[in-house]
């Protein structure tokens, strides 16, 4: 495609319109997005015309939606819409030019052929949806400008001069960015922006194998070291494999990759390692392979003589997994000092990972071996990085108990600050502890002036006008990115109940639960209502549990479909809704566990009271079993004994002790939300009678 001055000012507006953004491995690693292959050239001429590097013209808001709520023709927009649909990009692009310059529909037009044009969209076009006002999607848009930078391949100058204050944030961006400064000469330069991407980024085996043919003379042996390394840490054995000479580091490679297979040389493999070849990787496979044979002992001295500094351990996250994992067997072998020290000595860099650490060494000192003032360090360290709700009212709970044991502090006050978390199974139980008989779980009421500044808004009356032309999908990424960037609770409240008033109760819960990932307080909103049909017979759990299963289950998607094949609302495998249907005198059928959530519910509610029957009446043993399967919870109770009847301090305990991170999880999240809306529908909660008592 030919170069000219309105395009090279478009491609600078694509990426400068998106302000400083995080270069490879500051902001943890990106999705995998494959590298463009390059356009065939009767597809850019089909698609674009001879004025298609042309920037288009600027365009105004304008409101369209009339008076009385209605949407007007949108026979037009469906045309275009419909020839996005089906990849005729230049039909699309032909539709949105006929339209008037103030239209919204030629501003819908204009977003999505930018947001999902894919690679055939040209730079002029993308700079376009960013210059429209107040749309949200810009981290889309910058990554498709990116590849279209790829795709048009401009003048190296103007290459370098775009990225000069924002780094690339996609494959396409730093390889375009990479070949420009090498076509100027500056070989460093290219190293320089290779390196941070080339150290962390997953890619296809295919792009892989081209980078290496492209640039593996360019990029530094340590670069690739330490791409082995990470890749090995994911278990993405032929990735590192193809990088191991280049590295150096066959022998590393091949041993490392025996112990991932589980190989019964892989020991010996290691212990030949060259000297030169013992890096923080050796450690780690090393130590992985004691564990894996139960050698939980030996795999922590060597552990503990691994380096702790992030940039040599090359995932730090991916040693935090391995230390937790190592650390849980050791508590479960009674050595809690050891167990301590592998956790304390963590070097996560993930927020998540460094809270979860900081939980474990924290849980570790206070609960195992008595020490609150140590446990309380590790609790504040959460506090002070935390961001979320669940981590910080974890972390004031925990906070409050090693106070009330024998740190320094306000007890009260830490609780009083965990209770505030009114949705969280912390908070609850902080909110208990001081004596509240109720939740914050208030439904936000929108102000008038929410009301006037949301119906403005005109990604909001696009919604409407996507779903009046039958383009669900693209309405539902604006419902994603508008939760994503409102900050008021009153709108984000009104565009739930927009979710809720077209039937879409799994959108509806994406926006609240979006919005409660930010920090922002929406109390209920992210505990919808109407999910379960009416006419689904619930009694055997409940209204509020099977809301709160059917929440964490499914997200109230009636269509869902596990990997392991569980299917529906409340997330039933056919064998099991089968047999409920038998038992309940009901007909069996598949298609009705994902077409019918009334049929789902009331099988998946008859499970439940079954499963609670079970357990006599445990919630705790209940939602372990429901996750982890039954013959899980027996064992655990083996492990760690039976929660039914200890005191609260003991059962919390024990559902941390679970040693599935995600079992674990699912027990508190589940437990939340039963007290959420139980506070809905009655009023009342009593989450440390139902973690002792049960039903």
């Amino acid at each position: 495609m030919p170069f000219d001055w309105p395009t090279r000012f478009a491609l600078a507006g694509v990426l400068a319109a998106f302000g400083p953004a995080a270069a490879f491995g500051q902001s943890g690693e990106l999705p995998y997005a494959p590298i463009p292959q390059p356009r065939p050239q009767a597809a850019i001429e089909k698609n674009f015309g001879p004025g298609a590097s042309k920037a288009s013209v600027a365009i105004r808001p304008d409101i369209f939606i009339g008076r009385d709520g209605s949407v007007g023709d949108t026979a037009k927009l469906e045309s275009g819409l419909d020839a996005l649909s089906d990849g005729e990009i230049g039909e699309a692009r032909e539709v949105r030019d006929s339209l008037p310059a103030q239209s919204l529909d030629r501003h819908i037009l204009t977003w999505a052929i930018a947001v999902k044009g894919g690679g055939l969209v040209p730079s002029s076009d993308i700079a376009a949806a960013q210059a429209l006002p107040d749309w949200p999607g810009k981290a889309t848009l910058r990554r498709n400008g990116e590849i279209a930078l790829y795709h048009e391949s401009p003048d190296p100058r103007t290459v370098v001069e775009t990225f000069s204050k924002t780094p690339p944030q996609t494959p396409a961006g730093v390889i375009v960015l990479a070949r420009s400064h090498i076509k100027l000469g500056d070989r460093e330069a290219a190293r320089a922006v290779l390196s941070p991407f080339w150290r962390k980024e997953k890619l296809a085996p295919r792009d892989e194998a081209a980078i290496i043919r492209e640039f593996g003379g360019i990029i530094a042996t340590a670069d690739h070291r330490a791409r082995m390394e990470r890749m090995l840490y994911a278990e993405r054995v032929n990735s590192a494999k193809r990088v191991a000479g280049l590295a150096g580091a066959q022998s590393l490679a091949d041993a490392w990759a025996g112990v991932i297979r589980g190989d019964d040389n892989s020991g010996k493999l290691m212990d030949k390692m060259p000297a030169d070849q013992r890096s923080a990787g050796w450690f780690f496979a090393k130590a992985k392979s004691l564990r894996r044979g139960g050698k939980f002992a030996e795999a922590a001295e060597v552990m503990l003589k691994a380096p702790t500094d992030g940039a040599a351990l090359a995932d730090p996250d991916a040693w935090w997994v391995e230390r937790r994992v190592l650390s849980r067997e050791l508590v479960d072998q009674g050595d809690m000092k050891t167990a301590y020290k592998i956790a304390a000595a963590h070097a996560a860099e993930n927020p998540t990972n460094v809270a979860d650490a900081e939980f474990h060494a924290g849980w570790y000192a206070f609960r195992g071996l008595g020490d609150a003032k140590t446990g309380a360090r590790h609790f504040s360290r959460i506090a002070e990085i935390a961001e979320g709700p669940i981590s910080l009212s974890r972390a004031y709970y925990w906070l409050g108990r090693a106070v009330e044991a024998a740190a320094p502090g306000d007890a009260r006050a830490h609780f009083e600050r965990a209770s505030a978390y009114g949705t969280t199974f912390y908070g609850q139980l902080a909110a208990q502890r001081i004596g509240l008989d109720r939740v914050r779980v208030g439904y936000p009421h929108p102000s008038i002036a929410d009301h006037e500044k949301f119906v403005r808004r005109e990604p909001v009356r696009a919604i409407k006008r996507l779903e009046a032309a039958g383009h669900e999908s693209l309405a539902d990424t604006l419902y994603r990115e508008l939760a994503a960037e409102l900050i008021s609770p009153g709108e984000l409240t009104l565009l739930a109940v927009m979710a809720e008033n077209r039937g879409d109760h799994f959108l509806a819960l994406k926006v609240g639960k979006i919005a409660s990932s930010r920090g922002i307080n929406i109390g209920s909103l992210s505990h919808p209502m109407g999910a379960i049909p009416s006419s689904a017979n619930i009694s055997g759990s409940g209204k509020a549990l099977a809301y709160a299963i059917a929440r964490q289950e499914s997200e109230f998607n009636v269509a869902a479909v596990s990997g392991a094949g569980a299917r529906g609302l409340l997330q039933l495998l056919p064998g099991t809704a089968r047999e409920v249907a038998k038992k309940a005198g009901m007909t069996y059928s598949k298609a009705r566990l994902t077409t019918d959530g009334g049929y789902n519910a009331t099988l998946g509610a008859a499970f439940l009271g079954e499963q609670l029957s079970r357990f006599d009446g445990s919630y705790v043993l209940t939602f372990v079993g429901y996750n982890a399967g039954p013959r899980r919870a027996r064992d655990w109770i083996k492990r760690y004994g039976d929660p039914r009847g200890q005191d609260i301090d003991a059962v919390v305990d024990w559902i941390e002790s679970i040693p599935f991170t995600e079992t674990r999880s699912y027990v508190q999240r589940v437990m939340e939300n039963y007290q959420v809306y139980k506070m809905r529908l009655s009023g009342k909660f009593d989450i440390v009678g139902d973690l002792i008592n049960g039903r």
